[in-house]
């Protein structure tokens, strides 16, 4: 292990924190507009689409580029067998667990909607017949970015180990120095835009499933590595948050394109979907810089909110989806108006993850399961004072 570890990037924390919580608003969310889901509301709106829209460009590849720098800061700290054996912790077992235990009433309740009459014990036998969704009940459902950072987090290792050595670090610095000046790192999405007019014919949708999805594979693993470079040199970040307003500029401009398209409902020949799919790419790019940019000027800083969340982030993301569906699936007869259905579902999904979080950090088997780092006995008892003199802090 490495005698210091590297500066902790709080701005960097806050942004992963902030775009989880994004991503529960966007699932609770996705019951109510007219885009297929597991479960929909008995009347749906396309008004909220729009929003949703300008959210979905950018949040789950802030998460790749995030998980990424992640990845950097993970190899500094440890060695190489240990650095092995963490993403295994933290990621296969969850993911392993996940698809075990909390999906499975997830997909259970969408087999409800969709007429199916089994108990859930009758359910849970085809579970273990290991058949993969959709055709049969097995899958990771909205737990699929998992598997692509494990897979992404080996298949990065030699690449991540040279850029680690003397001569690597001096080739990737060098590199990286040519965009310091200028407004050169907004051209960072040429690679992304290049994979997507290769693959994108190919694999026109999304699938999540890590084996036949090789456009979305490919883009995230471009952000991933993105997220390792960025996070290995120190003085690009200046030009990341000189940058902002420019980055918001053109963020905004290819976002009002790609939405007058979307509106006009277009079908564009071969040539026209190359230009768009170069515009998407910037558009992705350019909001990336533009969080990372206003992150670093006003998010590096610690305090004990992010303490709490940063590590409740993750128990968070593994059940919420599950909360939302069984929740919903309960509401979604209710005759009342989408908003306050709205905040109903949102509300029970936190509440309820929220609770399932307080009891997994107690116990160090549930922590190990839903990818926390384990607890000392001394860590516990420091926890727990603290947590006392909250209490007794807020009762004065």
């Amino acid at each position: 292990m490495k005698t210091t570890d590297p500066p902790r990037r709080y701005d960097l924390d806050w942004l992963r924190v902030i775009a989880f919580a994004i991503l529960i608003l966007f699932h609770c969310g996705m019951m109510f507009n007219t885009w297929d889901w597991h479960i929909k509301n008995n009347y749906t709106t396309n008004a909220i689409e729009s929003f949703m829209n300008f959210l979905h460009q950018w949040r789950m590849p802030l998460l790749f580029f995030i998980s990424g720098a992640a990845v950097w800061f993970a190899m500094e700290k440890y060695s190489l067998k240990q650095y092995f054996a963490e993403r295994h912790k933290r990621l296969l077992i969850p993911l392993l667990f996940g698809m075990l235990v909390v999906i499975p009433p997830q997909v259970y309740h969408e087999r409800l909607f969709q007429g199916h009459t089994l108990s859930f014990t009758e359910f849970y036998t085809t579970v273990l017949q290991f058949k993969p969704y959709p055709e049969g009940n097995f899958s990771w459902h909205h737990m699929w970015y998992i598997p692509y950072i494990f897979t992404f987090s080996l298949i990065t290792i030699p690449l991540f180990r040279y850029w680690k050595s003397e001569n690597g670090r001096n080739q990737l610095a060098r590199f990286v120095s040519k965009f310091e000046n200028g407004s050169l790192i907004l051209l960072w999405f040429i690679p992304m835009a290049i994979s997507e007019n290769i693959l994108r014919p190919f694999w026109q949708e999304n699938r999540n499933n890590l084996i036949s999805d090789w456009a979305q594979f490919s883009a995230t693993l471009i952000l991933f590595c993105l997220g390792y470079i960025l996070a290995s040199q120190r003085n690009i970040w200046q030009t990341i948050e000189r940058l902002r307003f420019k980055s918001l500029s053109f963020g905004c401009i290819s976002f009002i394109i790609l939405f007058v398209i979307w509106e006009s409902n277009y079908e564009p020949n071969k040539i026209e979907y190359a230009v768009y799919r170069v515009l998407r790419s910037l558009n992705i790019w350019c909001w990336i810089l533009i969080l990372l940019g206003f992150g670093r000027r006003h998010l590096n800083f610690n305090n004990s909110v992010l303490k709490y969340t940063n590590e409740a982030v993750y128990p968070f993301y593994i059940v919420h989806q599950t909360v939302t569906v069984v929740a919903g699936y309960y509401l979604i007869s209710w005759d009342i108006p989408i908003l306050p259905k709205f905040l109903v579902v949102t509300g029970l999904t936190i509440g309820f993850s929220w609770i399932i979080y307080e009891i997994v950090k107690r116990n160090n088997l549930t922590r190990l399961v839903f990818g926390l780092k384990m607890r000392t006995s001394n860590q516990a008892e420091r926890t727990i004072a603290t947590e006392k003199t909250v209490v007794s802090y807020g009762a004065k």
